[in-house]
C-alpha cells in the first residue's frame, strides 16, 4: 500500500499540472466566445466591465485626492467587450487555482486524519500490551510469593 502512495503523488501533481496546462488554452476559448456571441457580450461581458472601469476611475480620483467623480464615462463597446473578456478568462483561470489549491489541501486533510488515526490506533494497541503485561507481572509476582511460601514450608527449620 504504501507503494501506491507513493505512486499516487506524482500523479497527483501531474494531474494538477494538465488542469492548469488545459485551462490556459480553454480560458482564451471562453474569452473568444464572450467577445463573438451576442448574448455573452451583453450580459456577461460588457456590465462587469463597466462596474470595472467606475471603479477603477472613482478610485483613482481618490487616490489622486480629486474626489469622487461626477459622472464616468463609460467605455466603448469593443473596448468594454474586450475588458469583459479579459475579467471573464482571469477569472476562470483564478477558479482553477483556487480550486486546485482547495483539491490538494483537502487530499492533505484525509492524509493527515488517516495518519492520526493510524497512531491512535497504534497507541491503544501499545497502551493495551502494556496492562496486559501489567496484569501478567501481577501474575508472576503472586506466583512467585506463593513458591517462596512453599519453599520456606519445605526447608528445615533452622536451630
Amino acid at each position: 500500500m504504501a507503494g501506491f502512495q507513493q505512486a499516487a503523488f506524482p500523479l497527483i501533481k501531474l494531474a494538477s499540472l494538465a488542469v492548469k496546462q488545459i485551462s490556459k488554452p480553454l480560458a482564451k476559448r471562453i474569452q473568444m466566445m464572450a467577445k463573438t456571441r451576442p448574448f455573452m457580450r451583453k450580459y456577461i461581458c460588457i456590465p462587469p466591465a463597466q462596474l470595472h472601469h467606475w471603479m477603477e476611475v472613482n478610485l483613482r480620483m481618490k487616490i489622486l485626492g480629486l474626489g469622487k467623480a461626477s459622472s464616468v464615462q463609460p467605455l466603448t463597446e469593443e473596448a468594454a467587450v474586450e475588458l469583459g473578456a479579459d475579467i471573464i478568462g482571469e477569472t476562470f483561470l483564478f477558479v482553477v487555482a483556487v480550486g486546485t489549491i482547495a483539491f490538494e489541501y483537502y487530499r492533505l486533510q484525509r492524509k493527515d486524519q488517516k495518519h492520526e488515526g493510524e497512531q491512535t490506533a497504534a497507541i491503544s494497541t501499545l497502551q493495551q500490551r502494556v496492562e496486559e503485561l501489567g496484569i501478567t507481572v501481577e501474575e508472576q509476582d503472586a506466583r512467585i510469593r506463593e513458591l517462596h511460601r512453599q519453599v520456606v514450608g519445605l526447608s528445615p527449620a533452622k536451630k
